[in-house]
Formats: C-alpha cells, sequence, structure tokens
C-alpha cells in the first residue's frame, strides 16, 4: 500500500489527487507516503503550498514503480481478457492536433469503448510528460533518440514560410532562402521543433535574421503573421486557409520535420499502446 500511495502522488503530483484516485482519505495517503520515507530514511518529495515535486530517489524510485505497476497492469488486462480492447483508458499527447485526430477518430471508430484522452504542448513537454508516463502515447516531430522509447518514424512534412498576404515576397511562387536576411520573424516557443528546425537551417546557410517575434503556439504564430508582425514557419500538414496569409515553398533549402510516434518501450506491449501504434503506422505508410 505505501509504494501504491507513492506512485499515485508521483502520478498526480498531489496528494489530494492521489488521495482521490485511490479513495482514500487525503491524511491516510499523507501517513503512507511518511511511513515510506521513515522506514528507509529518505525524502521522496519535495512538498511546497503549490506543488509537489519528486526528489532524485523519488524519480527513481518512481521508474521502478512505473514497471512494477505497469506489469501488474499488463498481468490483470491478460487475465480479463481485455487484450481485445473491450475497454480502457489511452492518454495520448501530441504536438499537433492535426496529425492526431484523424488517427484519434480511426481508432474510436474501430475500439469505441476505450477512452482517449489527449494532450496538445511543444514538443519538450509531451515528451516530459511521456517520460513520467503521464501519456501512454505520444506523436512528435524530431524526438531525441532516447533507449527508454519505442520509436516509429511516420512520415516527412516540409516546412512552408507563411507572409501577410500582400508582402512583396509572396509575389513568387517560391521564396530565396536568402530573402529572410533581416526579416522580422515570428517564432513560437522554446521546445517547438519547427522552430529548431528553422533556426538550424538559418545557421547552416549563414542567413541573420530581423527581431524575433517569440510567441506560443501555433495559432498565435499565424495570427501574428496575418497582421503584418513577421513571417512565420508551419509544416505543411498544419496549413489551414486563411485569406490574410500566403504560404510559400521555401527555394534552394529542404528544410522539413519528421513525424514519429513513440511510447515507453517497456510499455508497447499494452493492447491499447500497440494497437494505437500499429493503426498509426497503417495509416501514413
Amino acid at each position: 500500500m505505501q509504494l501504491r500511495a507513492f506512485h499515485a502522488v508521483a502520478t498526480q503530483a498531489s496528494f489530494t489527487l492521489a488521495a482521490r484516485t485511490l479513495g482514500l482519505t487525503q491524511p491516510t495517503l499523507s501517513q503512507s507516503v511518511k511511513a515510506l520515507e521513515e522506514r528507509y530514511g529518505v525524502l521522496l518529495f519535495e512538498r511546497s503550498s503549490r506543488r509537489v515535486q519528486p526528489t532524485e530517489m523519488g524519480r527513481r524510485l518512481f521508474q521502478l514503480t512505473t514497471r512494477l505497476f505497469d506489469t501488474e497492469q499488463e498481468a490483470a488486462t491478460l487475465l480479463e481478457g481485455s487484450a481485445q480492447l473491450a475497454r480502457g483508458l489511452l492518454q495520448l499527447g501530441a504536438d499537433s492536433p492535426y496529425y492526431v485526430m484523424p488517427l484519434i477518430a480511426e481508432f474510436d471508430r474501430r475500439h469505441p469503448q476505450v477512452e482517449i484522452r489527449l494532450s496538445i504542448g511543444n514538443a519538450g513537454a509531451v515528451l516530459e510528460d511521456l517520460s513520467e508516463a503521464r501519456l501512454d502515447v505520444a506523436l512528435l516531430s524530431n524526438p531525441p533518440v532516447d533507449p527508454r522509447f519505442h520509436i516509429v518514424p511516420l512520415y516527412r512534412d516540409p516546412v512552408r514560410l507563411m507572409l501577410p498576404e500582400g508582402h512583396p515576397l509572396a509575389a513568387a511562387d517560391t521564396v530565396p532562402v536568402a530573402a529572410l536576411a533581416g526579416q522580422r520573424l515570428v517564432m513560437r516557443e522554446t521546445g517547438s521543433m519547427t522552430r529548431r528546425t528553422v533556426e538550424r537551417g538559418l545557421a547552416e546557410a549563414e542567413i541573420a535574421p530581423g527581431a524575433v517575434f517569440e510567441v506560443t503556439g501555433r495559432e498565435a504564430v499565424q495570427e501574428a503573421v496575418a497582421l503584418g508582425l513577421g513571417l512565420g514557419f508551419i509544416s505543411a500538414g498544419e496549413i489551414r486557409p486563411d485569406p490574410r496569409i500566403a504560404v510559400r515553398p521555401l527555394a534552394d533549402c529542404a528544410w522539413h520535420t519528421d513525424e514519429y510516434v513513440l511510447c515507453q518501450r517497456d510499455r508497447r506491449r499494452f493492447p491499447a499502446i500497440r494497437a494505437f501504434i500499429e493503426l498509426a503506422v497503417t495509416a501514413t505508410a
């Protein structure tokens, strides 16, 4: 019970939410965690009024309890005969809604009894949630090679330039990369894979843009471009019609993002996780 109490708190980052998840009172849950800490003379959580953070020991123990309870759940899945996805919960994360939504629609059609939850964020945040087992599966652009993850490539998406309608550079069918020199750019927050791709491409081409206007989220980038605050970038698969914006390919370069589906390597045998990854690979082949 003490390990389960610890695992719930580490998963939820909250004693209150963990107690609710386990159907316990908060004092009972807190006492279980405290008893575990006192038994081994360790501190597992840094407690504050706003958030509960695991210590280094707590993070290491959480990796072990995640494998422990995942294995327990896998055994229960086998014994209960739910390998056919008769029920369950699948927690997905993605750095863009445009790629994952069609897959969710098809998965829901095939397995309507499985509850699906989706979180959208930049690639760095989604990857952190996946590594901490707050997500089961993620769709990301250019994730780092990491032995903890089972990573499957899906497709390659070229990067396009967004300009305000009527911008001089929009007069041509393509825009030379050199034309970006001195231009004010609208860029997403640090952690965005599209931003990393563009910054790397500009550096390799030895092109220095003008000022950079940083915003959070692709919708904010598009709105800023539409209002003339700078030039922005978008993956081709994310383009949605907007009469205020002209979208052009970049000439003389091959900037692109690669989309992948990934999960924790130790959890890829879970029926819902395995089924979603197989669906993603088939749908994008």
